[in-house]
């Protein structure tokens, strides 16, 4: 297929989570157990695209998790309409406790529109968009190379990107947790695009399913969202070459990241080892400013009040910061969204999942926090890439620090 300058492309989004509403809205009388047929689509996305594209052992999400969440995501949009949706009903099991208490998610899908009623799964996709393609500078949003060639199966959807956002409720921020596109679509400016609807469904998580003030332990003047994180795979996680791995921090740069200068580590996605991180990776920001720009950020504006009411300016002009508590917070709540959310639960011998405190990285997180920013603040670099991962300078501080105490 042609991806020519000038072409116009006619395109449908789709909210897995706006969907399941939907489904919800008009399923009364389905079971917990229903699927709605959305999740079939979500199932060709990570099929087509994110297995593909996420080859490393422990980065990638399990499926089955994200049905999961859709499922109990559902549920929840019914005791909305029942009256009771900040109740926790008396016959919760523990795991959907631990649903309850942790992050809600969507993933946003761009889908090739082909037809004058592109239909998916029987359901109408959503409003259709049109975009004229762009040549680009930077060759997309990096991923290992497919030999797979971009055919057309008229019996489905043609997905031709997606990104999946999560909304964390107690630290109330948000995560740009995967967004990719398919080979055949890179460096046409659709990353762009996809990124802004992962925004507005993002703003839509929070506050669907964010806290009320009853329930949370931040002060009520404390936003709905405090920050926008994503993660990238430094260079050295061997997914991709060196220079495709630049290439990929260039194009998350252009859509607004920066490089926060914390000792990031991906949690573990299951309980089996408390040290089983993904540490490979760096922790971003969503700050689309440069040193030449911060002067003109209007902190009246919904963007600055979602995305970046997090900023306070730094004696160094080529950075600002941000309260470390912030993504420490984001941090630990994704421990406890995965090991649980009660002291007790840290108990081993009572039922087998270990304590996440005494995760390695977990350990780094906490004396950074507490130890090294005296201040409270972190520096959130606002220098485009080459970017450096800081672990390891860290983690020789901490063991030098515990030397001396």
């Amino acid at each position: 297929m042609s991806t020519t300058d000038g072409q116009l492309l006619r395109y449908e989004v789709l909210s897995i989570d706006g969907e399941c509403e939907k489904w919800a809205q008009t399923s009364h009388h389905g079971t917990d157990a229903d699927a709605p047929p959305c999740l079939s689509v979500l199932s060709q996305f990570y099929d087509e695209l994110m297995v593909p594209t996420f080859p490393l052992e422990g980065e990638l999400d399990d499926l089955d998790d994200w049905c999961e969440c859709f499922r109990f995501q559902i549920r929840q949009m019914r005791w909305k309409e029942q009256g009771n949706y900040n109740m926790q009903p008396k016959d919760l099991s523990d795991e959907e406790q631990l649903l309850l208490q942790g992050n809600a998610m969507d993933v946003i899908l761009i889908i090739l529109d082909t037809s004058e009623e592109s239909v998916v799964n029987g359901a109408r996709a959503g409003s259709l968009r049109q975009f004229h393609h762009q040549s680009s500078s930077l060759p997309g949003l990096y991923a290992p190379n497919s030999d797979k060639p971009y055919k057309k199966d008229s019996s489905k959807p043609l997905i031709i990107g997606g990104a999946a956002v999560e909304y964390y409720k107690e630290p109330r921020v948000g995560l740009l947790s995967y967004i990719v596109l398919h080979p055949a679509f890179r460096g046409q400016g659709l990353g762009e695009v996809l990124h802004k609807e992962a925004l507005s469904r993002l703003t839509r998580l929070a506050c669907l399913y964010g806290k009320t003030q009853e329930s949370n332990t931040l002060p009520a003047t404390s936003p709905l969202i405090h920050c926008v994180f994503a993660e990238t795979n430094t260079a050295a996680a061997g997914d991709v070459t060196p220079e495709q791995s630049l290439k990929r921090h260039k194009s998350l740069y252009k859509l607004g990241y920066r490089l926060v200068n914390f000792p990031y580590a991906q949690p573990p996605l299951s309980t089996d080892d408390v040290d089983g991180s993904f540490d490979d990776l760096m922790l971003l920001v969503y700050f689309p400013f440069d040193e030449d720009s911060t002067d003109a950020i209007d902190t009246s504006t919904d963007n600055a009040k979602n995305f970046y009411n997090w900023y306070k300016k730094s004696k160094g002009i080529q950075s600002v910061q941000m309260n470390v508590s912030i993504p420490f917070g984001y941090v630990e709540d994704f421990y406890r969204s995965v090991f649980g959310y009660s002291a007790e639960e840290y108990d081993l011998d009572s039922n087998g999942i270990p304590d996440y405190r005494t995760a390695k990285y977990y350990k780094l997180a906490h004396w950074f926090s507490r130890e090294k920013c005296k201040s409270g603040f972190v520096e959130v670099n606002l220098c485009g890439p080459p970017w450096e991962d800081c672990k390891e300078v860290f983690f020789q501080e901490m063991k030098d620090w515990r030397k001396d105490i």
